[in-house]
């Protein structure tokens, strides 16, 4: 691959020793026939030409801008550059055998001015078609996410963003253009990408703290059933495609299992992070001890909404990387999201930690997606993905990249705790998701942290150079 697409390489007998490697370190058990293994990416971290063709920017973009807003001090204009170089990123799944690909696209592309009834920016939909349907002509099927994270900047400056009252109507004319345009090609959508994310990166500390956040979550989850309701009355009859909103958890164990108010601590981080969104779209209404701890200050959903809402995900998708212990918090002085949820968390010393300093933590893969299959699923047909898992491994060099072993552990350890999910707890799990296909724009720490199976040199136009963990798929899925 690398002689054909850069004309340099490895060398045959390297490369060779490197797929060897992989065969000799993994040892999977065996999953369920057409369990998909497949690779995401997002638009922001990876497209680049971030005002090319009549795009707009985000509210990532002007963020990324600003002086020391990442930890390197870079912006991705360029990144990966795969709005240009997109055939590279089918020919490496090709090679490597990957047949599902995760991917975004991108509102203020489509959109620029972001407003419902605004210009649609033809060149980025002839892109997009383009883009798509060379996927589908490798044999690869694309899962498409509506929104991860890059909102038209216009929609802040003019407004209030996500809390703008207009929010829903404007999400709804950016989904209706992409379902109307698309909707052929693509057969899974997705709203969002980690809602929970969504808000909590926002600082709320000196700006109406004690309501903001649970404001824009609400306004999300309304958008959400919006663009699922529109989804399913006008156009699944047609297209035949389902739907989905894909939310983050990490898994939670109480610090001490005998300490009423450690195991206490850990049902609010339940309440506070997967179920804020869950416990709405699986049972129409927000937890119970939610409810309780933040009263008047957490918005209420109308019976009308409650139906909308209740059921507007047609499987369980799940972005989970890494486990830690929890215990009882101090009592805080202020109101807000951190000291209504109260608690503290810890790891254990024995846990490694990957380049982002979170705990691998294999046995929490399993643990979440029983809990999941549990509490949310269980006596349905209703199947869970798990759309994002993978790690960030320090690689600064070329060569500490393309043998990138600590990556290949990390994923035949957490992939073996989906199988035993699977097959010892009947877990309905069909698939698994690697972030990311591609090294690409970790958020705030700029380009400095690599999460892909596919090295990145950030060049102008940057080089691709498959890592040994690319090829998991040829060797067992």
């Amino acid at each position: 691959y690398q002689r054909r697409v850069h004309g340099d390489s490895l060398g045959n007998l390297q490369m060779e020793f490197f797929l060897l490697l992989v065969c000799a370190s993994v040892a999977f058990a065996k999953f369920p026939k057409g369990f998909s293994f497949g690779a995401a990416t997002t638009a922001f971290q990876v497209e680049g030409a971030w005002l090319d063709d009549g795009k707009s920017p985000s509210i990532w973009d002007n963020m990324a801008h600003l002086p020391n807003f990442t930890s390197d001090n870079t912006a991705p204009e360029i990144a990966a550059d795969s709005y240009h170089l997109y055939n590279e990123d089918i020919e490496l799944m090709k090679t490597a055998g990957i047949k599902n690909y995760s991917i975004t696209l991108s509102w203020p592309r489509i959109v620029p001015r972001g407003r419902a009834n605004t210009a649609v920016n033809q060149k980025a939909i002839d892109h997009y078609r383009k883009m798509l349907e060379s996927i589908i002509a490798a044999g690869i099927t694309p899962i498409v996410t509506l929104y991860h994270w890059d909102l038209p900047a216009i929609l802040a400056i003019q407004g209030y963003g996500i809390l703008d009252r207009y929010f829903v109507q404007d999400l709804l004319y950016y989904a209706d253009t992409c379902f109307k345009n698309f909707g052929d090609l693509v057969k899974t959508w997705i709203t969002y990408n980690e809602p929970w994310c969504i808000v909590m990166e926002n600082d709320f500390k000196k700006r109406d703290a004690a309501t903001r956040p649970y404001k824009m979550a609400h306004n999300l989850l309304l958008g959400h059933a919006a663009v699922v309701n529109l989804y399913r009355t006008k156009y699944k009859e047609k297209y035949g495609g389902v739907n989905g909103i894909i939310l983050n958890a990490d898994m939670p164990y109480p610090k001490d299992p005998a300490n009423p108010e450690d195991v206490a601590a850990v049902k609010r981080l339940w309440d506070f992070q997967l179920g804020w969104f869950a416990d709405p779209i699986w049972f129409g209404d927000y937890p119970a001890g939610m409810k309780e701890r933040v009263g008047d200050r957490l918005p209420k959903f109308t019976e009308e909404e409650k139906l909308l809402i209740k059921g507007s995900a047609d499987f369980f998708a799940l972005d989970h990387y890494t486990s830690h212990l929890q215990r009882f918090g101090k009592a805080k002085e202020q109101t807000d999201y951190w000291s209504d949820l109260n608690v503290t968390d810890s790891n254990k010393p024995e846990w490694k930690l990957t380049d982002m300093d979170w705990p691998i933590v294999p046995e929490g893969m399993h643990d979440i997606l029983v809990y999941i299959h549990e509490k949310y699923l269980k006596g349905t047909s209703i199947p869970i993905y798990v759309t994002e898992n993978g790690m960030a491994n320090k690689e600064p060099t070329l060569a500490d990249s393309v043998n990138d072993t600590p990556r290949i552990e990390y994923m035949r350890d957490y992939l073996k705790n989906v199988e035993r999910a699977i097959n010892d707890d009947g877990v309905d799990c069909r698939g698994y998701f690697v972030w990311s296909l591609l090294d690409n724009f970790e958020w705030t720490s700029g380009f400095s942290k690599r999460f892909g199976m596919t090295r990145v040199e950030y060049l102008n136009p940057p080089k691709r150079y498959p890592k040994a963990s690319l090829y998991l798929s040829l060797i067992h899925i």
